[in-house]
């Protein structure tokens, strides 16, 4: 099982991000000086799911992350893997790396374009649509009222699918006197994600050949474009210097999960899932 629990972490990781950066990125204590920032965090997920969707063995996980962004914009980051479960004691699994170049922030938009690749512990454990790669671009459209997140996508594996996200937020900040540079913040959100799924359907079908019934098994290869998930999540921040800690409560709620009568084996499982998100983190 631990194919499917890292796909399904990777995948993740660029919204895990998204969620931590949009609020730590927007306390500003100071006046904003355009520099290179060093950055790193450790986090830990107290369930590990893709849009949803999980299997029998409820894995947690650990990631540390590394980062380096150049005041042009261009980032570079790394992301290790580390996977737990009754039957599995802290195992590293691989890890993701990920570059990109972030929009010069204007009054109203932000945003970014980003490219990852993956890489696994064990060649081995890989499953034929195991996730090779990911490239997308996310925008921000922001005001005072509510801010409207998009953002579009490409992984690859064995073939390519599209991922689409739409979504609303509201930063709330209070600065906090008592400690220089410091605040407290909030983001409450509500994310839809979409994209295509790709499944092999496998059906018995009739046949009339040369006027004589003929009962043939059929496969087909289905690729449908569809919701996957909606998620709500309200991640907290406190800021203190160059130090940061964070706690990401989330909700999500997997839609069109894909079930294969004849193969329950193959089927996707998943369920209304609250799990949270805990890390700490520093920015240089």
């Amino acid at each position: 099982m631990k194919k499917q629990f890292f796909s399904a972490v990777v995948m993740m990781m660029p919204f895990l991000g998204a969620a931590q950066g949009a609020v730590t990125d927007s306390v500003k204590t100071d006046s904003v000086v355009k520099k290179n920032i060093f950055s790193g965090s450790i986090n830990y997920q107290s369930a590990l799911h893709y849009f949803g969707r999980v299997d029998s063995m409820k894995s947690s996980g650990v990631f540390p992350v590394l980062g380096y962004e150049f005041k042009n914009g261009i980032y570079a980051q790394g992301t290790a893997v580390f996977v737990q479960n009754a039957t599995t004691p802290l195992t590293y699994m691989g890890a993701s790396v990920e570059a990109g170049y972030k929009f010069p922030e204007k009054k109203h938009f932000e945003g970014n374009v980003f490219v990852s690749k993956f890489i696994y512990q064990d060649q081995s454990l890989l499953v034929q649509s195991a996730l090779q790669a990911q490239t997308g671009v996310n925008l921000t459209y922001k005001n005072k009222y509510v801010n409207v997140n998009g953002g579009a996508d490409l992984k690859f594996s064995d073939q390519t699918d599209i991922g689409v996200t739409a979504g609303i937020d509201h930063l709330f900040v209070k600065k906090i006197n008592k400690w220089k540079k410091s605040a407290i913040a909030a983001m409450p959100s509500a994310t839809v994600y979409a994209g295509t799924q790709q499944f092999s359907n496998t059906h018995i079908q009739k046949e009339n050949v040369l006027g004589i019934p003929v009962t043939q098994q059929r496969t087909e290869e289905v690729k449908q474009f569809t919701i996957l998930a909606y998620e709500f999540s309200a991640p907290v921040v406190l800021v203190v210097g160059k130090l940061n800690a964070y706690v990401i409560p989330s909700f999500v709620i997997p839609q069109n999960l894909i079930v294969i009568k004849d193969r329950p084996d193959l089927s996707e499982r998943g369920g209304n899932l609250f799990y949270v998100t805990v890390g700490m983190g520093f920015r240089l």
